[in-house]
């Protein structure tokens, strides 16, 4: 809606139930009749209002937001249900973000933007009341909030025979109650940390060339994290599950053929990724180790609307990775490769995905020009 030269205002709203019903199977042995049996409630809604202005011809553009985020939980259970270890009560969470965001266009396919402001997030019902074997929930956790501040640059050429679109940008975060994932005894739970720092580094880029018949895409980001917790052994510490380094790069090649006036892209191509290491204990002593992984695909696309890929991802088998214990004289061990909750990923492996688009395509519209 305008209200006023260069200016619009937006309004929206939200309302999200969601409910857990947990069914134990095994019979409760435990005393006091706990069944393991119990349903939660929450009840979620938010409004946020932004205001669009834009400046200098409209090179200039800033936006303004402010958010109100309302969560009523029901996850206290009657006497004789749920486990006898549940922390779950009902309780009203209150969040309130607001935000400045900012673009200012430098000359055509040149442009500065930034951000600053608050945020909210509360713990997902997975966070919560997950159990998924290795990793479980904690009903105790606190809503996350914090203080991010981003700003950065944004290069993008026309469409053309040669095109590219570039960003870099830094970034840091100041958090309270910063919800991770970290290991306890054989488990991995959620925490609340009670205060973090992230800052970074993210940069991305996509080169078109040929028209497209030639494509590099590519992305890394530096992080710096720090656990400002008040406990000796993690205060100063890196954030467990966000490596340091990480590095993403795909080429991939093809061509557009006509087979009797019907449109066919073959495209063949090649990926590589590079995770540094990182921790799962916000203690920084149990430590994932670095991993490389390279993979290859094949691409076919037909009239624009029917897709099929082939992707071999670990093409060349990396299986196993090498750990240094923290121990002083302790030996190197072998590990496997393994995700950033340590779950061993799997060797070379074969993935095919088919989409169909039932919409048609859309043309890009010309103008003709008076004769």
């Amino acid at each position: 809606m305008t209200v006023w030269r260069g200016a619009e205002i937006g309004l929206v709203g939200d309302v999200r139930g969601e409910l857990v019903r947990v069914d134990e199977r095994a019979a409760s042995t435990g005393p006091l009749g706990a069944t393991g049996d119990a349903d939660r409630r929450r009840i979620a809604g938010g409004l946020g209002l932004e205001l669009d202005q834009r400046l200098l011809g409209g090179r200039l553009q800033l936006a303004p937001a402010v958010r109100l985020d309302v969560l009523r939980s029901a996850f206290a259970v009657p006497a004789g249900q749920g486990e006898q270890s549940d922390e779950g009560r009902d309780h009203t969470s209150v969040g309130v973000s607001p935000r400045l965001g900012m673009r200012l266009s430098l000359r055509p396919g040149i442009s500065l933007r930034a951000s600053a402001g608050r945020y909210f997030r509360p713990p997902t019902l997975v966070e919560l009341f997950g159990d998924r074997g290795y990793a479980v929930g904690n009903e105790g956790l606190r809503p996350e909030r914090g203080t991010g501040l981003d700003g950065g640059l944004v290069v993008s050429t026309p469409r053309g025979r040669t095109s590219l679109y570039a960003h870099a940008a830094g970034f840091v975060t100041w958090s309270e109650d910063l919800i991770a994932w970290t290991q306890t005894g054989p488990y991995l739970r959620p925490t609340n940390l009670d205060r973090a720092r992230v800052a970074g580094l993210e940069t991305a880029a996509a080169l078109r060339l040929l028209d497209g018949d030639l494509e590099l895409r590519g992305n890394y980001t530096l992080l710096a994290t720090r656990n400002g917790s008040a406990e000796p052994s993690m205060r100063g510490q890196p954030l467990p599950g966000r490596p340091r380094h990480e590095l993403f790069v795909q080429v991939a090649a093809g061509h557009a053929y006509d087979l009797r006036g019907r449109e066919f892209i073959p495209r063949l191509g090649a990926t590589f990724e590079h995770a540094a290491r990182t921790f799962l204990d916000p203690s920084g002593r149990f430590e994932v180790p670095a991993r490389t992984l390279v993979g290859a695909f094949l691409e076919l696309h037909l009239l624009a609307r029917i897709h099929l890929a082939l992707e071999v991802r670990n093409l060349l088998g990396a299986r196993v990775a090498t750990w240094q214990p923290p121990v002083a004289g302790s030996a190197p061990v072998t590990v496997p490769i393994s995700d950033f909750f340590f779950f061993p990923l799997p060797g070379t492996s074969l993935w095919t995905t088919l989409r169909v688009d039932l919409q048609p395509p859309r043309r890009p519209r010309t103008t003709e020009r008076p004769s």
